[in-house]
């Protein structure tokens, strides 16, 4: 298919469809209106439950049920428009951090609590990320309940059983088959956007498990229904999901609409994000179905480039960016070898120099860390020291493939700070933050560094990239490290926050 007629079928398959936006429907819960309004009146908002002459059940009441703390694009859409009673598949796309697992979780909470008959599936990436956000998480569905409706967590069962007997089971999106045999009157699906094994097969019989059915449901007229909340992705099982178009509405909303909560830092990083077709659909929860392939194409590197005599003396810190031919890399002999240094510049913002680019092939095995150390040796004048006088310089290295081997190469030759980071994602997971930060102006070459800046041009993170990437990788790795702001306690599609297992001799 060619570009056109992908643009085309996205925009198709988007078309007709209800979508409940902050721009339409309103960006506050109730109580933020309600604490609005008594700013506007009093100056403050101390003193809200006095001033509304609340009793303290009524101030439980207001602290517990979703329905007044939700924004409208966090609540299912029979709570926002009569039209949508009725619908099947509540598609929320969301920023990072918008939400939608606070969501996801009180939609759950409200099933259980009107339906007794209500069989509920739970469905995320992992196990563990089912349990860490969607269930014990600060917005998962234990965290959430109030306490006379909290469930009953039986992990030996993967089961959750409420006060008034509804139970709901939870599978990681793993293995379609495991999904055979049930029936469920209603079901919340987690970040599809990090389901890894055949997720349109796992989609395929999430729906065929719901089928269930109650009392209820039947007095209503309501068929199982399925909420899904994601970042999203311009993926198959996403095409799959909007074909059936009978009973979905969209819900789309931002990582900014949930601003109040997250760290400012992360928030700037969200402004900034909107330059990006990335960024966009990363942080703004917009769904296109037209992305390049290549991440850093559309990145004007002109524009942000700084003329060495025009680039700063002294760093923050600066890093060597070391991506060795180790391991499985032995036939591609291309070491990348790439030097950043960051700053936090008058705007606030950290700024990343892509000072030099280094990388090399050579059939000498320790010829990497020989120009590794030298490149540390060179640069680190340019950093800012610490609290003991040492510059603020190290190595950086994916422990992956032979880890400790090239801590201990390195430290033949130079007993030099050799930071070590385990890979938990893709590199394309990696680099689709960076990307944002470059088209934002945030990352600068400093002169022209014309194999690395064509190796970006093409990069698109996809497997098998050795000898294609390797300049590119050892760019990322320090940004991704320490420029990207990590949201804590991120879902399942977010970056983890890269485990330090750094190193000095």
């Amino acid at each position: 298919m060619t570009k056109s007629k992908a643009v085309t079928a996205g925009k198709d398959l988007l078309h007709g469809l209800p979508v409940i936006r902050p721009e339409t429907h309103g960006r506050h819960s109730r109580l933020d209106e309600l604490a609005l309004i008594l700013r506007e009146k009093f100056g403050t908002t101390a003193g809200f439950s006095d001033r509304l002459g609340l009793t303290p059940q009524e101030l439980l009441v207001l602290f517990y049920e979703p329905e007044y703390s939700l924004r409208p694009a966090q609540q299912p859409p029979d709570m926002i428009a009569a039209e949508h009673a009725r619908w099947r598949t509540w598609f929320l796309l969301g920023g990072r951090g918008a939400g939608k697992t606070h969501a996801g979780a009180c939609a759950v909470l409200r099933e259980a609590k009107a339906d007794p008959e209500a069989r509920i599936l739970i469905v995320g990436p992992t196990y563990t990320e089912i349990q860490k956000n969607q269930l014990e998480g600060p917005s998962g569905i234990i965290t959430l309940a109030p306490p006379w409706f909290r469930p009953e967590h039986l992990k030996s069962k993967k089961q959750l059983i409420f006060p008034n007997g509804v139970k709901a089971d939870y599978l990681p999106a793993a293995d379609a088959d495991k999904f055979r045999g049930y029936g469920y009157t209603f079901e919340w699906l987690d970040e599809v956007v990090a389901w890894k094994k055949d997720p349109v097969a796992v989609w395929n019989e999430c729906c065929r498990v719901g089928r269930g059915t109650s009392a209820r449901m039947r007095k209503l007229g309501r068929s199982s229904r399925k909420v899904i909340t994601t970042t999203p992705a311009p993926t198959e099982l996403f095409r799959e999901i909007l074909k059936q178009r009978d009973g979905l509405v969209l819900s789309r909303s931002s990582t900014l609409d949930n601003s109040a909560h997250l760290d400012d830092a992360y928030s700037l990083q969200a402004r900034d994000a909107a330059k990006s077709a990335i960024g966009r659909r990363e942080f703004y929860g917009e769904l296109e179905f037209d992305l390049d392939p290549a991440l850093f194409r559309g990145v004007d590197w002109n524009a942000s480039r700084v003329k060495p005599k025009d680039a700063p003396s002294v760093f923050d810190f600066i890093v060597v960016g070391l991506d060795p031919a180790t391991g499985e890399k032995k036939g591609a002999d291309m070491h990348g070898i790439v030097v950043v240094g960051v700053r936090r510049e008058e705007d606030g913002r950290d700024h990343a120099y892509v000072l030099a680019d280094l990388s090399l092939k050579s059939p000498e095995p320790a010829a990497w860390a020989k120009k590794a150390v030298a490149a540390l040796k060179a640069w680190e004048p340019h950093a800012k020291k610490d609290s003991g006088g040492r510059p603020r310089a190290w190595i950086m290295a994916e422990t992956n493939t032979g880890g400790s081997m090239v801590r201990s190469t390195i430290h033949t030759l130079a007993k030099v700070k050799v930071l070590t980071e385990r890979a938990r994602n893709s590199k394309a997971e990696r680099a689709a933050p960076v990307s944002m930060l470059a088209a934002a102006g945030l990352v600068h070459m400093v002169g022209k560094l014309d194999k690395l800046e064509e190796q970006l041009s093409k990069f698109t993170g996809a497997p098998g990239g050795h000898a294609r990437d390797d300049r590119v990788d050892a760019m990322v790795w320090p940004i991704y490290k320490h420029v990207v702001k990590m949201r804590r306690n991120v879902g399942a599609a977010a970056d983890p926050e890269p485990e330090d297992t750094s190193g000095e001799e």
